[in-house]
């Protein structure tokens, strides 16, 4: 058993798997009058046919349409296991497309991406798109955040957010190294702007507007602790280890910090990392803590 629907509202489903593990991502699926829209797929083929059983568990309509809240390899690498038109912010495509398999393997090799393929969007958007299936369905880009191509869906009638990794629900430690550190603050600061009561986020339970603010105010403790450092003079990753995370040490996946001061060091220098630093950043940070 990987995962279980929890239905949130009456025809509004979360998906959820894990407590913020790699890799382990929660979806959504909201029900309309004459077919289904699914929020993300999952990492590999195993978890991906469970979640089509669940999902025939709750309704017998159609999945006709499926969001990707973004271009991380969790949230796309199934969705061609959906016969449905799949949309994304137009970045979110773009990053759809350079999710290789391989380099993921490198970087995490003990887990299972059986069955795991890119299989791009077929349609994008800029800021703004809404859908109508008996309610409506907003999908905004709130700018860069946790990767430059985030999305994320809200029921306004019904006062649900489906977050996707703009939300990582406490105690997983949000992870800022494809976006902005600083957008993501902003990005959380237009969710919890919101009319909204139900966030459902991309890692973690169902979560409020508290989880919101302890998301947020993790993002400027790393930014500020990186800032004094930045400006002692010492290199991203020498600031990274001598970190004291605090009341953040026992957060799942604590090592994030790393990916989050490469980030955060990246925007003090007003540069933009490329690919291969992103891939450096990631493998120091699955190192973190094994000295």
């Amino acid at each position: 058993m990987f995962g279980k629907m929890v239905e949130i509202v009456e025809n509004v489903y979360a998906y959820i798997q894990g407590n913020g593990e790699w890799f382990v991502n929660n979806a959504g699926l909201i029900v309309g009058d004459s077919y289904a829209v699914l929020v993300d797929t999952l990492s590999n083929e195993q978890r991906a046919m469970e979640m089509k059983e669940k999902i025939r568990e709750v309704t017998e309509k159609p999945v006709k349409i499926l969001i990707n809240t973004h271009g991380h390899p969790d949230h796309i690498w199934t969705n061609h296991l959906f016969d449905a038109i799949a949309i994304a912010h137009e970045n979110g495509r773009k990053e759809t497309l350079t999710a290789f398999v391989d380099v993921y393997q490198t970087l995490f090799s003990d887990l299972d991406f059986t069955g795991a393929k890119i299989t791009p969007q077929d349609v994008t958007f800029k800021k703004e798109l809404k859908i109508y299936n008996g309610r409506e369905i907003h999908l905004v880009h709130p700018g860069v955040a946790h990767t430059t191509g985030d999305c994320y869906v809200y029921l306004p009638q019904e006062k649900v957010v489906l977050c996707g990794d703009l939300l990582f629900a406490k105690p997983c430690t949000p992870l800022a190294l494809g976006g902005s550190i600083l957008g993501y603050i902003k990005a959380l600061d237009e969710l919890l702007n919101l009319d909204a009561e139900i966030y459902v986020p991309g890692h973690g339970e169902v979560a409020g507007k508290d989880e919101i603010v302890s998301a947020r105010e993790y993002l400027e403790f790393v930014y500020e602790e990186a800032k004094k450092r930045f400006d002692k003079g010492m290199d991203w990753y020498e600031a990274a280890l001598d970190i004291d995370l605090g009341e953040y040490k026992d957060w799942r996946e604590s090592e994030r910090i790393v990916g989050n001061v490469a980030r955060a060091y990246a925007e003090l220098k007003g540069e933009e990392m490329q690919f291969s630093d992103l891939v450096e950043a990631g493998r120091r940070m699955l190192e973190y803590g094994k000295d």
